[in-house]
């Protein structure tokens, strides 16, 4: 049995009750078939519309409770005509028609079903079940209690939410405290939690889905950290580079696993590119904070005990990610051991080890992203991103060979070492880099490498490195109107031979 109930008229901010029309008509168990002798005879030459349900598809329906809610004729702007169809029987919902969907004579507008029988069915018997937000618009979100990912007993509490207006007698029966209007949510079952609404919010929507809880974890983890590539081939050297459009995450652009230090002070980002036909570990760090440079260090300790050392064996360059934001950017070797490393154990802590300042950062703990703020998750997002790079790589580069042993970099330079000051030339652009090493050839060499059009214009040897530094800070200086980004200019002919005469 179904009837109609509550006609009214309905816009954005209030709703106009007229009396109701209350007529019956018999049905199979829980078929909603659409009738118009249900409706008032003025309005039966009107054009009716399904508008909405009251409750999520899968969800108990009681007696007398509505169930849907049915437009009759046009909207005027917010402002339409509706009437509400209540239940007359008891059982779990089925939806079967879309917002603004036309409706005639027959057309069946929900099923009910009982229990057991729909395999949509919203049950905490199933491997996966939805809790939504039913409490209606007097009811106002604070905060959650338990952690995205984390395994929940039944009964646990999750979130917290509150009420202004009850009254104590009903805050109690709720499980709330009547001293400070606060009710706590409890979970219906034993499971991983997925928390879909992000809170706090002065109104949820009533019906909104609050969260998912699942006999595993699996679903979450694919649906929320996604590691979406960026492949770009080079035709002049016939190479593949891959980087990445978006890491651990569903909707923002992220150019790697974002955490932060201890202190919450240092902002600390990593990823893993296939450049030059080699596995490269990228780290970006936000020059506000921190300006780490050649010979500093970065730790990474895992749970078992084992660490890997990256030692910065150049300066950090100036840089831009993803997002236009200005950053320092360093790529260096990373082996096959040390890739595995980071995709089979669960990651620890990190540590950059600033040697010139004589201090030490620490973090890992806190994540940079919303996505992946606990422990938990960061080390979920780490191990299945070093997994996917690993697998991703070895399925899209044709005789790919990781790296097993790194090479011995040259002698570092100690402050009592000399060092160079050079200019060197881009034959493909036109642009000059004045820059300072301890080893111009080897520098030449490396960026060779990458674009072999680089060629050496002119290089000058100093007994200690700060000398050569003063001399590289007072070119940059001299030509900062002809900077192009970080050491790299756009010079004349005059500019260069000033150049060669002040390296002779």
């Amino acid at each position: 049995m179904t009837f109609l109930k509550n006609i009214f008229k309905s816009n954005k901010r209030n709703e106009e009750k007229i009396p109701p029309n209350e007529t019956e008509k018999p049905t199979e168990f829980g078929l909603g078939e659409f009738d118009l002798n249900d409706f008032p005879e003025q309005d039966r030459n009107k054009s009716f519309y399904f508008h909405e349900y009251n409750k999520p598809d899968g969800e108990w329906i009681e007696i007398d409770e509505p169930i849907c809610k049915i437009r009759i004729g046009e909207m005027s702007g917010f402002t339409f005509k509706s009437a509400s169809i209540m239940a007359t029987e008891a059982g779990i919902l089925e939806h079967t028609l879309a917002k603004g969907d036309l409706i005639s004579n027959g057309n069946v507008f929900y099923k009910l079903h009982q229990k057991g029988e729909y395999k949509n069915e919203n049950s905490t018997d199933n491997f996966e079940f939805k809790s939504y937000f039913l409490k209606g618009k007097l009811f106002s979100f604070q905060k959650w209690i338990v952690e995205d990912g984390s395994y929940v007993q039944e009964g646990t509490d999750i979130y917290e939410y509150s009420s202004s207006i009850l009254a104590n007698a009903q805050l109690t029966r709720l499980g709330g405290n009547p001293k400070d209007k606060k009710i706590k949510h409890k979970a219906e079952k034993n499971g991983f939690i997925d928390l879909y609404s992000k809170g706090p919010s002065l109104h949820i929507p009533e019906n909104e889905l609050m969260y998912v809880i699942r006999k595993n974890d699996t679903e979450r983890i694919d649906r929320k950290f996604l590691n979406e590539p960026n492949i770009i081939k080079d035709e002049f050297s016939n190479s593949t580079i891959i980087k990445w459009k978006k890491v651990s995450s569903r909707f923002e652009k992220s150019d790697g696993i974002k955490t932060k230090s201890d202190d919450l002070i240092t902002d600390f980002l990593f990823s893993f590119n296939y450049i030059h036909n080699n596995d490269q570990i990228v780290f970006h760090f936000d020059p506000k904070q921190i300006k780490p440079k050649q010979f500093d260090k970065v730790f990474f300790l895992f749970e078992n005990g084992e660490q890997i050392q990256f030692e910065l064996t150049e300066n950090p360059v100036s840089s831009k990610n993803c997002l236009n934001e200005k950053i320092l950017e360093y790529k260096g070797l990373i082996t096959k051991t040390e890739l595995e490393l980071f995709a089979n154990s669960n990651f620890k802590k990190w540590k950059i080890s600033l040697v010139s300042d004589k201090r030490e950062i620490l973090g890992g703990e806190i994540g940079g992203d919303g996505f992946y703020q606990t422990k938990n998750n960061i080390q979920i997002v780490i191990k299945k991103f070093a997994s996917e790079y690993i697998d991703f790589v070895k399925n899209t580069i044709p005789n790919y060979e990781p790296t097993e042993i790194k090479q011995a970099e040259p002698k570092k330079e100690t402050i009592t070492d000399f060092c160079f000051v050079y200019l060197m030339h881009d034959m493909s652009n036109g642009y000059h880099k004045i820059g300072i090493s301890n080893s111009p050839e080897y520098r030449e060499r490396t960026l060779q490498s990458e674009k072999p059009t680089i060629e050496m214009i002119a290089s000058k040897k100093f007994p200690i490195r700060k000398i050569a530094e003063s001399i590289e800070k007072a070119l940059h200086s001299t030509y900062s109107e002809k900077r192009l980004r970080g050491e790299w200019f756009e010079l004349n002919d005059n500019d260069v031979e000033h150049i060669k005469e002040t390296l002779k």
